[in-house]
């Protein structure tokens, strides 16, 4: 599995998240295992994201996920 991410807004209190699987980690079902950040800034999110990209992720859209 390669190394992907996806970004949500306003979910709960948080104003974005950004979750990210590396490829590795997964549940006891076989699942992937998602990490999340969360930001309140966008520019701090931008920045995590480009990052994210720099390393190899893909960013995914909701219908693309399993």
């Amino acid at each position: 599995m390669e190394k992907q991410f996806y970004e949500m807004q306003n979910v709960g209190k948080a104003r974005y998240t950004v979750n990210m699987h590396d490829g590795t980690q997964t549940h006891n079902d076989g699942s992937p295992f998602y990490g999340t950040r969360i930001f309140r800034n966008k520019r701090a999110k931008d920045k995590f994201v480009r990052d994210l990209k720099q390393q190899g992720y893909v960013e995914r859209g909701a219908g693309d996920r399993p």
